[in-house]
């Protein structure tokens, strides 16, 4: 597991780099109470289920709509959009997240994604 840089522990546990992945990333993380991301997207689709915890998601900057999901849910985010998790509970969320890409490539809202 690795320490980023917005209070989350992260294990990818299928990559490209751990397994030869060509098309999908799966990980295993926690993110402990009062610990969230700042806004960013993903150039590919990604997956989340919600282990343990609570987590309130900024979805989209546009419309500034606001999810809250909890233990037994999964989440769904499209490519691109803008996102930003932040466990509002008491106790540490945990999830697994599956994304449609081999590669973690997380980006801000003033940066464009190039593949070349």
């Amino acid at each position: 597991m690795c320490d980023t840089d917005h209070g989350y522990v992260r294990g990818w546990g299928v990559t490209e780099e751990t397994v030869g992945s060509k098309k999908l990333s799966m990980a295993h993380g926690v993110i402990p109470p009062g610990a969230g991301a700042t806004p960013h997207y993903h150039p590919f689709e990604t997956a989340i289920y919600i282990i343990t915890g609570t987590c309130r998601v900024l979805l989209g900057v546009e419309n500034n709509r606001f999810v809250d999901i909890k233990a037994g849910d999964f989440l769904y985010i499209p490519t691109g959009v803008v996102h930003c998790p932040v466990n509002c509970g008491q106790e540490v969320m945990e999830y697994i997240v599956a994304r449609s890409s081999p590669q973690e490539i997380c980006l801000y809202p003033d940066q464009k994604y190039s593949s070349s």
